[in-house]
């Protein structure tokens, strides 16, 4: 079994996560912070122990697998690669649709939140 963090923008300077098991059982975390990478950090501080690997949700785009190791000694590059994994897959999914259709207002602000 592998934990889901899911890191959420609450505003464009505020985020938060949850934690679970499956994408429906989630626990919130309850705090806010500053910056994504604060809760990648803070949810792998808690991790740490129990966990080699977390799959990795932003902004509803799941982003993979990655090292809980990684999450509380290199936040900031591990949350950097997400934020590239997570543009790669917006554009790949829109590049799929006809040329006419624009995505919804609030799929572009996930990613302008982000």
């Amino acid at each position: 079994m592998q934990p889901i963090l899911d890191i959420r923008s609450v505003r464009p300077d505020l985020y938060t996560y949850s934690l679970g098991a499956a994408p429906a059982a989630e626990l919130q975390c309850g705090d806010f912070f500053d910056t994504a990478e604060h809760c990648l950090f803070d949810a792998g501080r808690g991790l740490y122990r129990y966990f080699d690997s977390a799959q990795i949700r932003f902004a509803g785009f799941a982003l993979g697998s990655y090292p809980v190791a990684r999450m509380v000694e290199d936040p900031l590059g591990l949350c950097q690669e997400l934020m590239v994994r997570a543009l790669r897959i917006c554009r790949t999914h829109t590049h799929a649709l006809p040329r006419r259709w624009s995505p919804p207002q609030v799929a572009r602000e996930r990613l302008s939140r982000a």
